[in-house]
């Protein structure tokens, strides 16, 4: 069975991947989306992280039969093709809970304290501590989550130590489960934009949740409010970000951005990236060394139960036959 890796693994995890029975393991991180077609001749199981597996991807494949998305979202990934081919596709959910957290977590320190320009302009040889000096800071804040799943769990736990008042929605959150959660459970998405000063989104993209933070959340929001989101970028309307941006003084910490490269290293010219009310990162929420060993273990594990024939496998998003 030959293992195409076509992303950056975790050394720990290849060695894992070298170890199923009758493995032959190809490691080439550096293949693109559109090289991908390519190398894929012969691949029984391919694992990608970033890289997009388009339908060109499923259409030159003679003997694939599983995908792993070492993370967990899919979205970079054709799911439709790959069914129309019975080729499973799985996905790594929870593995890099603590690590998204963290990272929500910094931008909102970091946009609450202006972190980033502070550096900005001492690098730039200025001192301005009459404009640095105005923060209001995090204590008494109402912090409201959109999904309390794994990740939002974990931020509430971060949370708690700046002695903020913690909402959230969900459709899975019962009057019981907030009990049990100590936060605050709002009835509509509406009600946690009108009450809360900082907003962090951790739900994935589907259907039901495209664009669902949209014009009508953000006329709801609080002037000056802090959106999070460390996600998928889809899930927010974003050209209405970028007005409320402009409009209403909104300001934002984004780990996602709309229309990605493809690629780890590329030109990209986003707007909502150059707004001065943005801090955005890489989407690299993910991309600690302690998320990627546990992400990359996960995927071997995946990878050996299929090669064991062992069904159903786990974690798999598509409908296929077995």
């Amino acid at each position: 069975m030959k293992i195409l890796l076509a992303d950056k693994i975790n050394p720990v995890a290849i060695e894992a991947f070298k170890a199923i029975e009758g493995a032959e393991v190809i490691n080439n991180p550096a293949l693109t989306a559109d090289e991908l077609p390519n190398h894929i001749a012969g691949i029984d199981v391919l694992v990608v992280r970033s890289t997009k597996v388009t339908k060109a991807t499923f259409e030159a494949a003679d003997k694939l039969g599983l995908v792993i998305r070492a993370g967990s979202g899919v979205n970079t990934i054709d799911v439709a093709c790959a069914t129309e081919h019975n080729v499973r596709v799985v996905n790594c959910p929870g593995k890099n809970s603590v690590a998204v957290a963290e990272l929500a977590m910094g931008l909102i320190l970091s946009l609450e304290r202006r972190i980033p320009d502070c550096v900005a302009q001492l690098r730039a040889g200025k001192w301005n501590k009459k404009e640095f000096g105005k923060a209001q800071g995090l204590k008494g804040k109402t912090v409201g989550l959109i999904g309390t799943g794994m990740i939002g769990r974990e931020l509430i736990k971060r949370l708690r130590g700046f002695d903020v008042n913690i909402c959230a929605y969900d459709v899975c959150l019962t009057p019981e489960l907030a009990k049990e959660l100590g936060i605050e459970r709002c009835e509509t998405l509406l009600d946690l934009a009108a009450k809360s000063d900082i907003v962090s989104i951790h739900v994935p993209l589907l259907d039901s949740t495209r664009k669902l933070v949209g014009e009508e959340f953000f006329k709801a929001m609080k002037p000056g409010a802090i959106l999070i989101n460390t996600s998928r970028a889809d899930i927010v309307d974003n050209d209405a970000l970028l007005k409320a941006l402009d409009e209403k003084g909104l300001r934002c910490g984004l780990d996602v951005l709309p229309n990605e490269p493809g690629t780890a290293v590329a030109d990209f010219d986003c707007a909502l990236a150059k707004h001065p009310n943005c801090y955005a990162s890489h989407h690299i929420g993910a991309s600690t060394e302690q998320s990627e060993l546990a992400t990359g273990l996960e995927a071997a594990r995946l990878a050996k139960i299929y090669a064991e024939g062992k069904e159903p496998v786990p974690n798999c998003v598509n409908p296929v036959k077995a």
